[in-house]
């Protein structure tokens, strides 16, 4: 079959092979790849930016979709023809996150779906919703479990304030759902683009901040929340974003989601003294367990959402897809 590997750093290190087929171990499932999609993730893993330590050669991209095609023995809660979608950290079921979960993680160090075929525990495949596309399924491993796991307890959010940062996958996704649950989305985005701000606008969020000064920007926050500030930011810019902007907007008692470092993994500014002033509660999110994604999928479904999806790319333009940062959405690739 055939499959790409990520063999060392750097695009020339991205090529595809042919592999040999290998027998099923018990508990394993073979699916027949039919869409994934790229995150931030793929590309860091690619660059050597992020764990670069971790053994290569491996197949790439952490979500993707497909049909069954072969079980191993004690699966009885699957079928060859069934339409499925793959959890991301595979080893992570429920309960807490554990550091041997690392390990289980599909895309790097597990092999991933930009591949002809993968083979997966059955207890990291979920059925597909009833009407969906395989490219709608494959969207969601990371980025909508991520969103789901740092919004907290969704029937919370009815009429608090959501900030989120920027319009990449996860803030996407964060915007629809936080939309659904009847909270008060604020999107900061470091475009002055009117389209997206609309786009942005149509997708639930009740304010859109362009770029300007932290100043300007803490005020625009707190005017749109009528002073109230903010209950549950997703912070996934780090740097200086943290202590200049998110922290002098939270609300007493508010949450913020430790999700990403796209400025910097750093920390500069003040940071204790808001925390204690406003009794503030931090928390790291890792995308989410398989729990996590099983509520998430019933939630979409109950409320009719699906993943926007930005490009549509085959297998050999995997460069462009995960070079891409225009469209709206999430760039899948869908498989011959």
């Amino acid at each position: 079959m055939w499959a790409y590997e990520v063999q060392g750093f750097g695009w020339d290190a991205l090529k595809r092979v042919e592999r040999p087929r290998r027998a099923l171990a018990e508990q394993e499932v073979r699916i027949r790849v039919r869409a994934a999609a790229t995150n931030y993730r793929d590309l860091a893993l690619l660059r050597g930016e992020y764990l670069p330590d971790m053994p290569r050669p491996y197949v790439p991209l952490s979500e993707g979709a497909g049909e069954v095609i072969e079980v191993g023995e004690g699966v009885d809660t699957l079928v060859p023809g069934q339409k499925v979608l793959g959890h991301y950290t595979s080893a992570w079921l429920e309960g807490p996150f554990q550091q041997m979960y690392h390990a289980s993680k599909v895309g790097g160090p597990v092999d991933g779906w930009l591949a002809e075929e993968i083979i997966l525990p059955a207890s990291a495949l979920l059925p597909m919703p009833e009407g969906w596309r395989f490219e709608e399924a494959a969207a969601l491993a990371i980025s909508g479990v991520t969103a789901w796991h740092a919004l907290g307890d969704i029937k919370a959010l009815a009429g608090r304030w959501v900030l989120i940062e920027g319009s990449g996958n996860v803030s996407l996704q964060a915007l629809q759902q936080a939309a659904a649950a009847g909270a008060h989305p604020v999107v900061l985005t470091s475009r002055d683009d009117d389209e997206r701000s609309r786009a942005l606008r149509e997708q639930g969020a009740t304010a859109v901040i362009g770029p300007g000064s932290a100043a300007d920007r803490r005020e625009a926050i707190l005017e749109a929340s009528a002073g109230h500030g903010i209950d549950v930011a997703l912070e996934v810019v780090g740097g200086r974003m943290l202590t200049e902007l998110v922290l002098p907007v939270m609300a007493t008692r508010g949450r913020v989601a430790i999700i990403g470092f796209l400025e910097s993994d750093r920390v500069e500014g003040e940071l204790v003294g808001p925390m204690l002033a406003k009794l503030l509660h931090l928390v790291g999110v890792s995308v989410g367990s398989r729990q996590h994604f099983e509520a998430l999928l019933a939630f979409m479904v109950r409320y009719g959402l699906r993943p926007l999806i930005g490009g549509r790319y085959v297998p050999e333009a995997i460069r462009e897809a995960l070079s891409s940062s225009a469209p709206l959405g999430k760039s899948v690739i869908l498989m011959p």
